[in-house]
């Protein structure tokens, strides 16, 4: 039984070294898609600010919409790269197949990136619709990861199937919320910068409530 116990120890070593290698790539990935936000702040290498009237506080003013929308680019990049750990988080080890649908998931992030660089002002309605829709696959994917590594056994062993399905249920959140927001973006810039912030809001309610009913259902079919 002892030597039974050491071997399934040995033989899932490497999948967890493996996760852990992960996890820091990811970290590092997407701390440099941060540093990569910076470069569109207001310039301030020539010192034109100094004329304006308030200095740097007019700069900020003069870009205040910009500045949002790089704050919203910031806060989604964020929120992806929460994404990814809570969906990791809950592992014990990873395998080939499940690293590989963790990195896919960061290149749609990258693509994410992408879009929201090339067009910061939105110009184009394909900016908004190519930002949402690469953080809707790209969530879809860490969910199918995550599924993947449930049904594999690659979970932490004392999470009930409660807490599997919980995880699953709050993944849901951020890669919905994108899909929705893609119909907003045809109706304007506006409406879609406010998508992501009261669709979460809403999805979170509509998702606490269903749970507040759920319990009542099943002791009521007891």
């Amino acid at each position: 039984m002892v030597n039974a116990e050491m071997s399934e120890t040995s033989n899932d070593l490497p999948g967890r070294k493996q996760l852990r290698r992960l996890e820091t790539f990811l970290d590092v990935a997407y701390a440099m898609l941060f540093v990569d936000f910076i470069m569109y702040l207001p310039r301030t290498e020539d010192l034109a600010w100094t004329d304006l009237p308030f200095g740097l506080m007019s700069l900020l003013v003069d870009n205040s919409v910009d500045l949002l929308r790089l704050v919203i680019a910031v806060g989604l990049t964020l929120i992806s790269w929460n994404l990814t750990h809570k969906l990791l988080g809950p592992l014990d080890r990873t395998d080939g197949k499940h690293t590989l649908l963790v990195l896919l998931q960061l290149i749609f992030v990258c693509l994410f990136l992408f879009f929201a660089i090339a067009d910061p002002g939105l110009v184009s309605v394909s900016s908004p619709v190519g930002q949402s829709l690469s953080l809707a696959v790209s969530g879809f994917i860490g969910i199918a990861g995550w599924s993947y590594a449930r049904k594999k056994g690659l979970t932490r062993p004392n999470l009930s199937e409660t807490d599997r399905d919980e995880v699953g249920r709050n993944a849901m959140t951020e890669p919905v919320t994108a899909l929705i927001n893609t119909g907003f973006a045809f109706v304007g810039p506006g409406a879609w910068t406010a998508g992501w912030l009261v669709i979460p809001i809403v999805l979170i309610a509509a998702r606490r409530r269903l749970g507040r009913r759920r319990p009542h259902a099943e002791v009521v079919s007891r």
